[in-house]
Parts: C-alpha cells; sequence; structure tokens
C-alpha cells in the first residue's frame, strides 16, 4: 500500500517536472528575440507554442513510456497542439470586456477545455482512468480560473503579462503530473496481469479444494458405503 503510494507520487513529481520544463519553454520561446526580428511580428506566439512544446516535451515521452500505439500517440499531438489556440481565443474574449466574473470564467472555461480533452486522448481506457481525468481537469480548470482572476486583480494587462506566463507554467506542470499519474509504464501493466493471473490460479486450487472438502456429497457417501 505504501510502496503504491509513492511510486504514484514520485512518478507524479517525474512528469510534474517535465511539464515545469515545457511551460518554461513554452515563455522562452514566446518571448524569444531569436525566433521574431521585432516585438511587432509577433502574432501567434502565446497561441501557437505552448501546446506544441508540451506535445513534444511531455506527451510524446510519456505515451512512448506507456507504450501506447503510434496512432494514439500522434492523436495526443494533435489534440495538445490543436486545443491551446482554441482555450486561449476563449479565455482573450473575456479580456475585452473587463467583467471580472466573465473573465475568471472564461479563464476557468479554457483550463477545463485544455485538461479534459488532454485527459480524453491520454488517458482514456487506462485503467481507473476516470479517477485520474477527473483530478486532471479540476487542476487545469484551477489554474485557469486563478489565471483569470490574476488578470482581473492586476493594474493594466501589460503588467500581468509575465505573471501570466507563470500561470501558465503551472497548469502545464500541473496537468503533465496528473497525467503521468494516470498512465502506466507498459512493464507495470504486464506486471499487474502476472499478477492478477497468478492470484486467480492460486484461488482456483483452494476453491477446488473447498468444493471437494469433507462436506462434500462424494466423500460422504464414500464413508457410508465403507461404514
Amino acid at each position: 500500500m505504501i510502496s503504491s503510494f509513492l511510486s504514484r507520487v514520485s512518478t507524479g513529481v517525474r512528469w510534474g517536472f517535465l511539464g515545469l520544463v515545457s511551460g518554461l519553454l513554452s515563455c522562452a520561446m514566446a518571448d524569444s528575440r531569436l525566433i521574431y526580428l521585432a516585438r511587432e511580428q509577433k502574432t501567434v506566439d502565446h497561441i501557437v507554442w505552448p501546446g506544441m512544446v508540451f506535445a513534444l516535451v511531455v506527451l510524446l515521452p510519456m505515451s512512448r513510456w506507456a507504450g501506447d500505439s503510434w496512432l494514439r500517440t500522434a492523436a495526443a499531438l494533435i489534440a495538445s497542439s490543436a486545443v491551446y489556440p482554441i482555450a486561449w481565443r476563449i479565455a482573450a474574449v473575456s479580456v475585452i470586456r473587463h467583467s471580472t466574473p466573465i473573465m475568471i470564467a472564461s479563464f476557468a472555461c479554457a483550463g477545463f477545455l485544455g485538461s479534459c480533452v488532454l485527459a480524453s486522448v491520454c488517458l482514456f481506457g487506462r485503467p481507473r482512468w476516470v479517477r485520474a481525468a477527473i483530478t486532471t481537469v479540476i487542476l487545469g480548470t484551477a489554474a485557469g480560473g486563478l489565471m483569470g482572476a490574476h488578470l482581473c486583480a492586476a493594474t493594466s494587462f501589460l503588467s500581468a503579462g509575465d505573471v501570466l506566463g507563470l500561470y501558465m507554467v503551472v497548469w502545464q506542470t500541473a496537468v503533465a503530473a496528473s497525467l503521468g499519474r494516470g498512465v502506466k509504464a507498459r512493464s507495470s501493466q504486464f506486471v499487474e496481469a502476472a499478477n492478477t493471473t497468478t492470484n486467480s490460479g492460486d484461488a482456483a486450487p483452494e476453491n477446488r479444494h473447498n468444493f471437494l472438502g469433507s462436506n462434500s456429497p462424494t466423500e460422504g457417501t464414500r464413508t457410508d458405503r465403507k461404514t
């Protein structure tokens, strides 16, 4: 019990660290002067880079570690690259209205959408995937709502820009850790299946012994005949 808990924690920490690296790399690429010659030329930096970086840094090694098919791996990469621009557009609509409830709800909805899509693609069909998916969605939605709340509390959008990048790092770290805990390595799945088979095999002779025990009608009949 304790060893299993520690194993899940270590797995979450390992994938959370990759999510942290992905978030920092996303921010660095979005603000890089090497990619954009001038600041005014940036058009799709915050919309495209985070999803693509998260797909390559976190989801690709996670899917290969789990022994997924290349079709499922490709689906996870495409989902991450496509859902982030959509989620960012949903959150950006609320910035124009400057309404606190709408802004928090929009950013929370964006976080919900991103985490829900990734959890569905990466966790569906795995052992105990529903619980892991719910945890992932809760963490992603909370991080998105906190991002919107911070933007409302900031004096201007420009002053909140750097901290918004920090929340993006938090979102990717939390979602990566939760997805990593829900995804098992292929070797772990084989070990669990082998243990299940072994337990079933051990239970069969015991059930057979109980069925043919001293209280069985067959043995009772034989005893009566000898008497």
